[in-house]
């Protein structure tokens, strides 16, 4: 499975959050704590909001922590709102489009976690994309085809709501399917401005998820102030990092987390 993290705060630069820490996500694609596959060096991306309204990217299929190109400008941007992935594959094919995060205007989307049986299942769930914005999917894995269908079914209206819609109808395709692989998903959406993380599965085994507020050489922040979402702690202090239960949600705004239970 992949490792993923979020970063919705102050400014600091992108280095400070993949490369300084303890935990880092660059650690993370040699040497996950929180994953059955300990290696995601099956490509990586980071999406960044500046003075666009649309995110900078940049992906490629190099291991992560062998891509001089990533360290060089991960110590020049600096941002307020980061999504950097790190890709294990789960059977699709190893490309720059099938790397996360997705972005479509002001959205951006990362995900670990599967739809299973997906090669029997593709047909029908990319048909839940709609016609309209079918033509914006470059890649082949599952992770695009929700990000897609959850923009059909609303999400710049209402994230939870799509987010949930989505699940829905991935399920019901699965059934259809008699699928007997998992979904699993641990997922973030953002705007640009707000963060929504998701955590479910249809076995109760979804990939973990946290947040908390580790140091990142930024400013500092008021007590209770959390900047940070991810698939696993970025450092080794328990103390302030709390873990997302199953089936339950995020929704991160001006440094503050309301979390809700999925109703799917």
């Amino acid at each position: 499975m992949c490792r993923w993290v979020a970063y919705a705060g102050p400014d600091i630069f992108l280095e400070d959050l993949i490369f300084h820490q303890d935990n880092s996500i660059i650690h993370q694609s040699l040497s996950a704590k929180h994953s059955e596959w300990v290696t995601n060096g099956d490509g990586f991306g980071v999406a960044w909001y500046g003075k666009r309204t649309s995110p900078g990217l940049f992906k490629d299929i190099l291991p992560a922590w062998n891509d001089s190109n990533l360290r060089s400008i991960a110590a020049q941007i600096q941002s307020r709102l980061f999504f950097a992935h790190v890709r294990a594959s789960t059977g699709t094919a190893v490309t720059r489009t099938n790397c996360h995060p997705f972005t479509y205007k002001n959205w951006t989307l990362m995900h670990n976690g599967k739809i299973g049986n997906w090669s029997e299942c593709r047909k029908d769930i990319e048909s839940l994309i709609d016609r309209g914005l079918y033509h914006h999917r470059q890649g082949t894995t599952d992770s695009e085809a929700l990000f897609l269908i959850a923009l059909s079914k609303g999400l710049a209206e209402d994230p939870r709501r799509a987010m949930e819609s989505t699940f829905r109808e991935v399920l019901s395709v699965m059934s259809y399917h008699d699928a007997e692989e998992p979904l699993r998903v641990s997922l973030a959406v953002t705007d640009g401005q707000e963060v929504w993380a998701f955590r479910l599965s249809s076995d109760g085994q979804s990939p973990s998820l946290f947040y908390g507020a580790p140091s990142t050489r930024g400013e500092r922040t008021e007590s209770g102030y959390i900047h940070t979402i991810a698939s696993e702690p970025s450092d080794f202090h328990a103390d302030h990092w709390q873990a997302v239960p199953e089936a339950s949600g995020l929704h991160w705004r001006a440094g503050r987390v309301e979390a809700f239970s999925l109703h799917v």
